[in-house]
């Protein structure tokens, strides 16, 4: 658990200062650019690096970025073409960047500014109450991250968009896990996320996050709708 906090702890600190630098870094010139079968490669190595960094021994983490996994697998399956193919791994590189070593890194790679870029993995948290009957599907919501706390029902660490302020991780939970820290340090900035994860209803109506499932957080590009 100690080595997954050091290792967690420089994540944060490399995610942040990938926000400050605000993108991806340029392709350098005169290098050519990868074939979709190197891209693909290139995926596999940066999701295998997001794995090691979330602990080979936290299992409910890997359940959770396994779904994440699974999800663009699907997204690149849907691709008819191989320009498709192609723009989706490009998107998927830039998304896990931040999480990449200097070394790590794919040199001369030509990567678009990120549609989204991933920020943190959250397990179900301790003590959270058994997953809802319901089953609704997974829901992903835009908005900016905030600290909750005009509703008993509803308080904590939340995404407030559009549609409402929904409870990511509630106040008795902020802590248990390392991909709090992140999330903590964006509340209040207007830097907007996506929260994907399944929805459950608060006694007082008010849809939350439910904590005793995955959520996966992005951040979106600043130019996304608040």
């Amino acid at each position: 658990m100690r080595e997954s906090r050091k290792r967690a702890t420089g994540v944060v600190a490399v995610l942040l200062l990938a926000l400050a630098a605000g993108g991806c870094r340029p392709a350098a010139p005169g290098q050519a650019d990868m074939d979709p079968a190197r891209l693909q490669e290139a995926v596999v190595r940066y999701e295998s690096a997001v794995a090691w960094l979330l602990g080979a021994d936290q299992a409910e983490l890997q359940a959770c970025w396994t779904e994440d996994r699974e999800d663009f697998a699907r997204r690149l399956a849907a691709c008819a073409d191989p320009a498709c193919r192609s723009d989706a791994l490009r998107a998927r590189l830039a998304e896990l960047e931040g999480w990449q070593a200097d070394h790590q890194r794919i040199d001369g790679l030509a990567l678009v500014p990120p549609r989204q870029e991933l920020l943190a993995v959250l397990a179900p948290e301790d003590g959270a109450a058994p997953p809802g009957l319901d089953r609704r599907p997974p829901q992903a919501l835009d908005g900016v991250l905030v600290h909750a706390v005009a509703d008993p029902e509803h308080m904590g660490l939340a995404v407030a968009g559009s549609g409402g302020t929904h409870v990511v991780v509630f106040d008795a939970e902020l802590g248990n896990q390392d991909g709090h820290g992140v999330l903590q340090e964006l509340a209040g900035t207007r830097v907007p996320v996506r929260v994907h994860g399944h929805l459950a209803t608060a006694p007082d109506g008010i849809d939350n996050f439910d904590t005793a499932r995955c959520r996966r957080v992005y951040r979106l590009p600043a130019s996304s709708p608040r």
